[in-house]
């Protein structure tokens, strides 16, 4: 049989040419010759049907037909099988490269690395280049940077001695540039990240992708002002699948929040959402591929719940937050962000409460000079019960979900490691952090339900916890003590406020790294521990080891999550200090022993807050506390001084 006789042959010339239709029909052809399909005969012609664009075969069900002639991914095969069926493997891969499936993807690619040696030298470079890709894409920088420095040594060589095109050889220059970018921006080594940036340019010119990656640069420098300009002259289209205008809004939006402008990231980013919507219906009629490479949906929601959580719409933000927890189920500080999400909605709907002259006015009697105001002492905070099944589409803001939210957190966190994977974000390294605020919530939690034995032991556990922030450890002693009280055990919890104990605290407390930063959740400050505030609050997102919420652009092909671990410039109004924190001990003192009724020692304490204290900075709580012990100790006269000295107004 000569070669135009052959339909195998007559098929790749067909697909060579373009001529889908052509292709099939010849493959078909051999069905009709053997009876059935082998697998190979199968992967080609699901290949010709989804380059067709035909809308009838989805990359799910691609998937299906690679897998049916793969086996399991998971099992151990021959390296021999593997070598054989290479081409299947690493369109397996592709796929799930392109539905965003970064673990399934490695998995597969690290069977085809291991036997990279022998595959065609084109087929070696697409599998270590996607590879490249995934490693990125999941920010696994050792991975990533063993497989380029594979491609320096090993593929470099190889492509020496081969009659490879000088465009080929250029165009995989620019690409390895390209990643090794990316990979020095994850690992924040900024000179060499500065130097592959002039490579590119050298190599590339000023392209979008090469433009992003420079602005994505000075981001990482803190040089906001010239990202900024960076991004406002990139092209607006590039020749990859990357929809230019939802980079632009994504990236406008994270530069505003690093800049504390919350308000103005919270509109920047509900455009990136529009403009992904655009991009993603955009997409050609029945080429999913393309849906799927535009779409980052899930990535920009993360980013906007994380930016709405900052700008002071809890609601909004729990809302886009638990959408997100479907896919990134396995992110601890994600669920940590859903909990601080109810937490402040709940918060919300209690000042609400309190301002509403129907629920804290129970009657008004008498008239004239006589009229009295009666007030509804007997608040009952209602909250709906949530279910245990935390991915629950009708979850409800409350401080029950919350605490199951919290709960989660804690199990995702591993006793003993380095890092954990926080994707869309880079991985979580500083958990001891992470743990004690996640803790600090769930103590402040269980206290709004009501429950002290269920406070007393995160409270105590952070309380405990040498490698956790000051902040952290104090606000732990305010809840134990709060939870002690509630337990009618007063004398321990004087114990927990004395200034020997916080002094003990402060000199126990173990410095962080400078290259650390701190993983904060909403806690509570107040004298009555009701009062929400956030120890060191983060968002934002990241790719490519922008800290904050970077996107970089078409060339590293990924929105990301989080405010990086090892960002040091956290918001300002989302701080607590030492100082604030044993101002609110003291306090708290003072309220234990006038339950105690020991007013002497309250009003002692009370003038050691008053001396440390300018008249500006008295707080109305202290205030309030020194006209309660006047007039418990019948000096009516003082106590109305006090309120005129200080002009309260009711």
């Amino acid at each position: 049989m000569t070669g135009e006789d052959d339909p195998v042959a007559v098929a790749k010339h067909h697909f060579v040419e373009g001529r889908y239709d052509d292709c099939i029909s010849s493959l078909r052809g051999l069905a009709h010759q053997g009876g059935t399909l082998s697998p190979k005969v199968k992967h080609n012609l699901a290949i010709c049907q989804h380059l067709k664009k035909d809308p009838d075969v989805d990359l799910l069900q691609l998937l299906q037909v690679l897998a049916s002639g793969q086996g399991d991914s998971g099992d151990k095969e021959e390296d021999g099988d593997d070598v054989e069926r290479s081409v299947e493997l690493y369109n397996a891969a592709l796929v799930h490269f392109q539905m965003k499936q970064y673990g399934r993807a490695i998995s597969i690619l690290e069977r085809l690395f291991k036997v990279i040696e022998p595959l065609e030298e084109v087929l070696a470079y697409k599998v270590c280049f996607l590879l490249v890709e995934c490693y990125l894409s999941s920010y696994q920088v050792e991975g990533a940077a063993m497989v380029v420095y594979y491609l320096e040594t090993h593929i470099g060589k190889k492509s020496d001695n081969s009659s490879s095109s000088s465009s080929t050889s250029d165009h995989h220059k620019a690409r390895m540039h390209l990643y090794k970018t990316r990979l020095y921006a994850q690992q924040n080594c900024l000179k060499a990240c500065k130097r592959e940036i002039k490579n590119v340019l050298s190599v590339s010119g000023t392209t979008a992708s090469s433009l992003y990656l420079k602005s994505e640069f000075e981001y990482l420098r803190s040089n906001f002002k010239k990202s900024s300009k960076l991004l406002n002259s990139s092209p607006k289209s590039c020749p990859s699948k990357e929809h230019i205008p939802t980079l632009y809004y994504n990236n406008f939006a994270c530069i505003h929040f690093r800049l504390h402008k919350f308000h103005l990231s919270v509109y920047y980013m509900s455009k990136a959402l529009e403009e992904n919507a655009k991009a993603v219906k955009a997409a050609p009629s029945g080429h999913h591929s393309a849906a799927y490479t535009v779409n980052h949906y899930y990535q920009i929601l993360y980013n906007y719940g994380i930016m709405l959580l900052h700008a002071g719409k809890p609601r909004a933000a729990f809302e886009c937050l638990t959408k997100t927890c479907t896919v990134y189920a396995n992110n601890p500080r994600l669920w940590l962000r859903i909990a601080e999400s109810a937490i402040g909605t709940v918060k919300e709907e209690e000042e609400d409460i309190v301002s509403s002259k129907s629920m804290t006015v129970k009657a008004i009697v008498g008239s004239g000079m006589y009229r009295k105001t009666i007030l509804n002492t007997r608040f009952q905070r209602k909250f709906s019960c949530a279910s245990a099944d935390l991915l629950q589409e009708g979850a409800q803001p409350t401080l029950t979900f919350a605490a199951l939210c919290l709960k989660s957190a804690l199990r995702l966190l591993p006793a003993q490691a380095k890092s954990v994977p926080g994707l869309p974000s880079c991985p979580i390294k500083n958990i001891d952090r992470l743990r004690a605020s996640i803790l600090c919530n769930l103590a402040y939690v269980w206290l709004g339900l009501g429950d002290p034995y269920q406070a007393l032991l995160p409270a105590q556990e952070v309380a405990n916890q040498r490698t956790a922030p000051i902040t952290c450890r104090l606000l732990g002693n305010l809840y134990m003590a709060e939870a002690l009280i509630m337990l009618n055990r007063s004398s321990d919890a004087i114990n927990c406020l004395s200034p020997d104990t916080i002094e003990m605290v402060k000199q126990t407390t173990e410095l962080p790294n400078s290259a650390s930063g701190t993983t904060g959740g909403k806690v509570s400050s107040s004298a009555s521990g009701t009062a929400g505030g956030k120890t060191s609050g983060m968002a934002g997102g990241k790719a490519s080891g922008a800290a904050g919420g970077k996107v970089s652009g078409p060339a590293g092909g990924k929105v990301s999550g989080e405010e990086s671990d090892t960002t040091s410039d956290r918001p300002a109004p989302l701080q607590l200090t030492v100082e604030e924190l044993q101002s609110t001990t003291l306090l708290n003192s003072v309220a234990v022993f006038c339950m105690r009724r020991d007013f002497n020692k309250a009003k002692r304490i009370l003038g050691q807050y008053f001396s440390t204290h300018p008249d500006k900075e008295v707080s109305y709580q202290a205030t309030m506390l020194l006209v309660y012990v006047e007039l418990k100790q019948g000096n009516t006269h003082a106590a109305l001084s006090i309120l005129k000295q200080q002009q309260i107004q009711f």
